[in-house]
């Protein structure tokens, strides 16, 4: 849906202004805006347009209106290709301090400069701040184990070269056929025969096109195991800074998002699967709300960046909040923290 210019304009300064106050924004505060010279009855019939292709809502008690998920995108997407963002994580938050990161600061072991980035980042926007190691020699899938416990239940053992074994139970809805339970077998450790575990190589074994109809759904089926196996791999490999920052002084109306964040922590291989999907994107990504799949992870917005060589990412940095964040530091703080640890790493792989 295409906005005109001063649809655009009453959009971003909501969004600006719900950001910093958190209250429903109504016409009367936007009339005399910079780049507007309308009356509050156009504004208000503007709202109303707004709100009925789906940038804006309001509350059932305030005449007030708020960003949907939509306007937030719209924001954001203004935001990235106006070039604003401008992070003080590398140059001070006022004119003559200290930046809150260089490059001098990040230690020599990747591992305390990662930690180091990643409170920075956590310090400089009052999110959660996560980032995603390099991952120094991959752990390798040594051998795939399918059992047939009950005629519709399945049992999966992973054993992995870095001594951890997994396995769990997968019900399906007919019974299995023990025939193609051994193709699977044979097929899986022929495919992975002793590679490390990525999400390229599972993705390759599980969605090769040469498949029939029935080893694909057979191996569909296996695919939240496999999914979790690589999770497992990076649980180790995640820096997290920031959770005592969330709590220190929360706004009330964030305060129930804040909890279901620290409580989403729990679930890590949501937010590893997030951080892993943006290795290979280039930019900045940033997923608003309703735009994630996982419905535990709708509540909130992840602002992300890989980080590595030219022609390979190694890690990712991100943070995460309520989608009632301040897009603008966040998406700067990521953009600069990425390169800062692409110059890092860069000069350790070479």
């Amino acid at each position: 849906m295409v906005l005109t210019e001063r649809q655009r304009t009453i959009l971003n300064a909501v969004t600006e202004r719900y950001i910093n106050t958190g209250t429903p924004v109504s016409s009367k505060e936007l009339v005399g805006i910079t780049g507007l010279h309308v009356s509050s009855s156009t504004v208000r019939n503007e709202f109303a347009l707004l709100e009925e292709k789906g940038y804006l809502t309001h509350p059932h008690t305030s005449a007030g209106r708020v960003p949907t998920d939509l306007g937030y995108r719209e924001y954001v997407d203004h935001l990235m290709s106006s070039g604003r963002p401008r992070s003080s994580l590398c140059r001070g938050s006022e004119p003559g301090t200290a930046p809150a990161i260089s490059p001098e600061d990040l230690a020599g072991e990747i591992d305390t400069a990662l930690q180091q980035a990643t409170d920075a980042m956590a310090k400089a926007t009052n999110l959660l701040a996560l980032v995603l190691a390099p991952r120094m020699s991959g752990a390798r899938l040594c051998h795939v184990e399918l059992l047939t416990l009950h005629p519709s239940q399945l049992m999966y053992v992973f054993i992995v070269s870095t001594g951890a074994v997994m396995k769990g139970v997968i019900d399906r809805p007919q019974p299995v056929d023990p025939g193609l339970v051994e193709w699977a077998r044979t097929y899986l450790n022929e495919t992975f025969a002793d590679q490390a575990l990525t999400t390229r190589l599972v993705r390759r074994a599980l969605d090769n096109p040469g498949l029939g109809p029935r080893e694909a759904a057979f191996l569909k089926a296996l695919a939240p195991a496999f999914e979790k196996l690589v999770d497992e791999q990076y649980q180790e490999e995640l820096f997290v800074g920031g959770t005592s920052r969330l709590l220190a002084a929360p706004r009330p109306q964030d305060i129930s998002s804040l909890r279901d964040l620290l409580s989403l922590l729990e679930e890590r291989f949501l937010l590893l699967r997030v951080l892993r999907a943006v290795l290979g994107s280039g930019t900045v990504v940033v997923r608003i709300g309703s735009e994630h799949e996982a419905t535990a992870l709708q509540p909130f917005s992840v602002v992300a960046a890989g980080y590595g060589l030219p022609q390979r990412n190694l890690g990712t940095v991100s943070l995460v909040g309520p989608t009632r964040m301040d897009y603008e530091t966040a998406i700067a703080t990521v953009r600069e923290t990425a390169q800062l640890l692409s110059e890092l790493v860069g000069e350790r792989y070479e």
